[in-house]
């Protein structure tokens, strides 16, 4: 006999005397003058119903690991390996991993890991998800509870990232990164399936990291209260994998602190953002004469030219003349440009007023 089916036997048993079918009803309101007695009986049938439900469920749900075969093992952590492509970044300051860890050193393993045999190594595994249970027990110094299944590389990275989608415990940027990791050697498809997304949006993630150093990010951390709205107003302030000068010296001279690194990671991106923020700002609003002066000697058919280091575009096409900003990637700029134009509309007409005087 099942383990399993001696459980489901002893919950009937403790329920002997209660009808299934009286069970699953709802209990009716209680009206205006009922007996306490009466709406505690009422609670309890309630909280009977959904134990005895709870109970037939976990017992279903093991019948079906027994008939397949998928039954948790103790495993010693030293045989396991992480994925070959990382999910998570391992933070310094994480209070989660450390709750996780208090719990199952009180409760133990409630949930068992999912691996695969090792590719490479004979009587070793790989782990598709459950790293940080993983993690947890190896500092513990107990052996990991987890189902052994064949997988391909494909289904590993299926199973791995449709967990953590499921489970809503990575954050936007440990998304964008996984993506970024997995796109070096599967197509967008096998992506899309892992991070249960749609391709527009692995796309989205893939553009981000494209403008984003990918060791800048793990420098500030998983960050898991900070959307996509911010990171991309972040990365807007990028050119070509760099920040601009006068600006990476000093995120970099932050980074190095002891107090930024002793910061949780949603504090230490606040600081990055606001320190960029604000040196953009000062060197967009005070611009130097080499930055104005400063353009490309290359000048295409239909008369463009970069101004300003590749800041502004200029399009003279002998009829009209035109200046172009990437709002996305230059917002203090734009937004000092239409600020400053009407006061040097009216410094030109000041000029031509007095030309015209002469």
């Amino acid at each position: 006999m099942t383990k399993a089916s001696d459980r489901s036997k002893k919950m009937r048993a403790m329920f002997g005397g209660v009808d299934p079918a009286e069970l699953a009803k709802e209990p009716a309101p209680a009206q205006v003058g009922q007996s306490a007695s009466k709406r505690v009986s009422a609670g309890a049938i309630k909280s009977m119903r959904n134990t005895f439900s709870n109970v037939e469920k976990e017992n279903e749900e093991l019948r079906h690991l027994l008939e397949s075969g998928d039954v948790a093992r103790e495993l010693d952590p030293k045989r396991l390996e992480p994925s070959f492509v990382a999910d998570r970044m391992v933070v310094e300051v994480d209070a989660d991993f450390e709750a996780l860890k208090q719990s199952i050193e009180a409760n133990g393993q409630q949930v068992p890991i999912l691996v695969r045999p090792h590719p490479s190594y004979d009587g070793h595994y790989q782990i598709a998800f459950g790293h940080r249970r993983w993690r947890a027990c190896q500092e513990l110094g107990r052996p990991v509870h987890g189902i052994i299944k064949q997988l391909t590389d494909e289904e590993l990275l299926i199973a791995q990232g449709q967990e953590n989608h499921e489970r809503k415990n990575l954050s936007f940027i440990e998304t964008a990164l996984f993506a970024y990791r997995l796109s070096s050697d599967f197509p967008q498809t096998i992506i899309s399936k892992a991070l249960g997304k749609d391709a527009t949006t692995v796309s989205k993630l893939l553009r981000l990291m494209g403008q984003l150093p990918a060791e800048f990010v793990r420098m500030i951390g998983p960050a898991p209260r900070i959307g996509r709205p911010r990171w991309e107003e972040l990365a807007s302030h990028f050119i070509d994998g760099s920040l601009p000068e006068g600006v990476h010296g000093p995120v970099h001279e932050l980074m190095e602190r002891p107090s930024y690194k002793a910061a949780n990671s949603d504090d230490r991106f606040m600081m990055v953002f606001d320190l960029v923020g604000q040196l953009v700002r000062q060197i967009s609003s005070t611009p130097s004469e080499a930055e104005v002066t400063k353009t490309t000697t290359a000048t295409s058919p239909a008369g463009k030219l970069w101004i300003g280091n590749k800041k502004v575009l200029m399009k003279d096409k002998g009829t009209t003349l035109s200046f172009q900003v990437d709002t996305r990637k230059q917002p203090e700029l734009a937004a000092f440009l239409k600020e400053r134009l009407p006061a040097l509309l009216e410094e030109f007409e000041e000029i031509a007023e007095k030309e015209d005087a002469q």
